[in-house]
């Protein structure tokens, strides 16, 4: 019996080979230099089979509309949202394509290893429909697995199940939808705005149905700082000193429960009244035992929001390791929005593999050894994988790799370990009838605390207060306040809205958010999104057309979502939500036709041409680069399923529309924002590294493509060969990069620190030449 077995990336059916062979296979070249076919034999079920394991570079097959629909200008807008639609190979996958025919002809059975979730369905009924074409007779087996580890995949191996066609039909729904809806927009508005706004330069003005309610976020919140008005405000502070020698170092602050007057003779009298009298009683005392709950077992999104919020990564960067250290066996599937374990998952297994680390073995022994809880059920069960969770162990991890290792770790184990436990006191006091409180905390138990250290719990000491005690206060006053305007949005922000919203799936929000960004819709300040002007005259041109259901909010998108989710449970059919949504965007479409002069006068009252022109510089990415290992996919054909992408990083703006929020303070400690004006300060000047396309790239008619399709999963490598002659600051190869910055030294080669994280390098810099 042959089987032939396909994986969606060339790392996991590299591993597969090993896990499923023993490292005894092997090894054959295709027509294409990162996909290699491993042979070997193996026992399926008590039958001899021998094994070709092939791979994928993530999807293989295209939606798009046909010739008829290549140029813009051939067929009316409109028409495209009743276009006929084609499936078709990639033209740049035709050697993977045929790769799996050849194999298919002499093979019994297919089955299909790419990822266990609604994408990774997709693309196997590709392979399935490319196989069947050259020999109908196959069998069409499908595996589902959650991790790289050897018993997994044989279990895996053993079982043969059949492809969820609800999940297909799910994801082909949506991929009809992002190419009609964004086709006929991203035309209306890149042939009605490119000319008249942006000069020679030939920008995509894209649309997507996930893309603007992304910006219309970040937009929004830029609209609230800029309308913001600061409000005066008045409270009264009161501190308690102790009088004894032995506690003459205690001081307490107490919060007045009004917290704060915004009437200044209101909250005057009430000072008065407290300052005639000063002596303040104690009219209660409460002591309880509080608990710090452990956290949630890890999911997709929990990862993204906590990884840049503590590890300072983009979500983008923080899925890339992920998805790496899950093909090398390290964690388990890293796309799921489970949060609680099955009541039969081996803990101890996997806590007994962390208990040699140098950093957190200690805590793993002490669970392994009988402070093990089991972990907290957090509600939700996708019924396809487990929390993320680690599979494997390896100490050689280094940079970005072993930083999301740990706190995968980390979360792992204090999920593993018991509540932290204090004993709280909270006391009331009260003046002249007002009331004040403070509260004390001693922590009796660490627990999980110490080997999660991104959490914290600090205790502060109270004296020893006693009901209707009397003391005097060490301070009482009034003091004056001003209020401040919300922050700018940072990722972990932006990623809450869109989960909160359900703008994206925990596999496709990283994506979007980058969309943005390659777009000039908006550029970060540091760790602050700040939309662009580009970017706030399309959402508030969108908003004068008026809308009942914004183009910019993420209601439509989050209705459509939700019938995706219709479709895979069986409630809804493809067709239905197919009408329903094409005829909704499709009207929308033909009131933005009629009233696209709003548009047009937005952009000319918002938008900046030298801003756009100055960011399109900063998001320009080295070209060329070496693989360390030409054996092996590039990074960009390893990671995803869409294509590769930059990262753009503008400056505040210049002329009378430069605008941009910068963080300062006003009134003594209280943080503000200053709008500004004129001449902005640019934000930090960098060469970027290139980016290589992954994955297959959709048919365009102008040099970018009309809409991103699919889950985008990843973004190339970063380009230039590292090289040995030389060591940066940090002892490491430095890599080889290009000068992006218009000047005389414009594409001249330098070195430099070969870190992924612009904000991890040195500041070593030599010339290549």
């Amino acid at each position: 019996m042959r089987v032939l077995c396909v994986a969606e990336k060339p790392s996991a059916a590299k591993q597969l080979a090993r896990i499923l062979s023993d490292s005894n296979y092997q090894t054959q070249a295709t027509g294409n230099q990162y996909i290699k076919n491993y042979t070997f034999d193996y026992t399926i079920n008590n039958r001899n089979a021998t094994i070709v394991m092939t791979s994928l570079l993530g999807h293989i097959m295209d939606c798009d509309f046909g010739p008829e629909c290549k140029y813009w200008n051939s067929v009316p807008m409109e028409d495209l949202f009743v276009a006929p639609i084609h499936r078709t190979v990639y033209e740049k996958q035709t050697e993977i394509a045929d790769n799996l025919r050849s194999e298919a002809r002499n093979a019994q059975a297919l089955f299909i290893w790419t990822d266990c979730d609604r994408e990774g369905e997709a693309i196997g009924a590709e392979v399935e429909q490319i196989c069947l074409e050259v020999n109908p007779r196959l069998e069409v087996w499908r595996a589902r697995f959650s991790a790289m580890q050897p018993a997994e995949i044989h279990r895996a191996a053993s079982q043969r199940n059949p492809l969820d066609r609800r999940q297909v039909e799910a994801v082909n729904s949506r991929q009809e939808l992002d190419l009609r809806i964004g086709s006929a927009f991203t035309r209306l508005q890149t042939l009605r705005l490119q000319q008249r706004f942006f000069g020679g330069e030939k920008p995509i003005i894209s649309y997507g149905s996930c893309q603007f309610p992304t910006l219309g976020f970040v937009v929004d919140r830029y609209t609230a700082i800029e309308n913001f008005v600061a409000e005066d405000f008045w409270r009264i502070d009161m501190e308690y000193a102790s009088q004894s020698e032995k506690d003459s170092s205690i001081k307490v602050k107490f919060n007045w429960k009004r917290t704060r007057l915004f009437d200044y003779w209101a909250a005057f009298v009430l000072y008065e009244a407290c300052y005639q009298n000063p002596m303040a009683t104690v009219k209660r005392v409460q002591k309880k035992r509080v608990s710090k709950w452990k956290p949630l077992p890890l999911t997709t999104v929990e990862l993204q929001k906590a990884g840049t919020r503590l590890l300072h990564l983009t979500g983008e960067r923080i899925m890339t390791i992920a998805e790496s250290l899950y093909n090398r066996g390290l964690v388990s599937y890293p796309r799921t929005e489970t949060d609680e374990f099955d009541k039969d998952f081996d803990f101890q297994r996997l806590i007994r593999m962390q208990v040699n680390d140098r950093q957190w073995g200690t805590q793993a022994q002490l669970i392994r050894d009988g402070e093990f809880e089991r972990p907290r059920n957090g509600g939700h069960n996708d019924k396809a994988h487990p929390p993320i969770h680690p599979t494997g162990y390896d100490q050689d991890l280094s940079y970005d790799d072993r930083r999301v290792y740990e706190f995968i770790v980390r979360r792992f184990l204090a999920c593993c370990w018991k509540d932290a436990v204090g004993f709280e006191t909270v006391v009331d006091a009260q003046i002249s009838g007002e009331m004040f409180d403070t509260k004390g905390l001693v922590i009796l138990e660490r627990n999980y605390l110490d080997v999660y250290p991104y959490d914290k719990w600090s205790a502060s000491v109270l004296p020893d207060f006693q009901e209707n005690e009397q003391f005097l206060p060490a301070l009482l006053q009034l003091t004056k306040g001003t209020t401040t305007p919300p922050n700018l949005l940072k990722e972990y922000d932006l990623i809450a809205l869109m989960e909160k919203n359900e703008i994206g799936t925990d596999a496709t929000i990283a994506d979007h958010i980058q969309k943005i960004i390659d777009r000039r819709y908006v550029y970060k300040t540091g760790e602050y999104f700040n939309p662009s002007t580009l970017g706030i005259a399309l959402v508030r041109g969108y908003d004068e057309i008026g809308f009942e259901t914004s183009l910019s909010k993420p209601f439509l998108r989050r209705e459509m979502e939700a019938d995706l989710k219709r479709i895979c449970e069986g409630n809804k059919n493809s067709g239905e939500v197919l009408q329903q949504s094409i005829g909704q965007y499709s009207e929308m479409f033909a009131r933005t036709v009629r009233q696209f002069n709003k548009i047009v006068s937005s952009m000319e009252t918002y938008f900046d041409r030298e801003e756009f022109v100055r960011n399109a510089a900063q998001s320009t990415r080295d070209r060329g680069g070496a693989f360390a290992d030409n054996n092996e996919a590039p990074a960009s054909a390893d990671r995803g399923r869409g294509r590769g992408r930059g990262s753009g990083r503008g400056s505040t703006g210049t002329g009378t529309r430069a605008r941009g929020f910068t963080r300062g303070s006003t009134r003594g400690s209280t943080r503000g924002y200053a709008q500004g004006t004129g001449r902005g300060a640019s934000t930090r000047g960098e060469f970027s590294d290139s980016t290589s396309a992954r994955g297959a790239s959709t048919r365009g008619d102008f040099s970018d493509s009309t809409r991103g399709r699919g889950r985008g999963r990843g973004r190339g490598y970063a380009g230039g060969d590292p090289t040995g002659s030389a060591t940066c600051d940090c002892g490491l190869p430095p890599m080889r990069r290009l000068v992006q910055n218009n000047g005389p030294n414009w594409n001249k080669p330098y070195l430099a620190c070969s870190k992924s994280d612009f904000n991890e390098r040195c500041r070593f810099f030599e010339w290549a030449e």
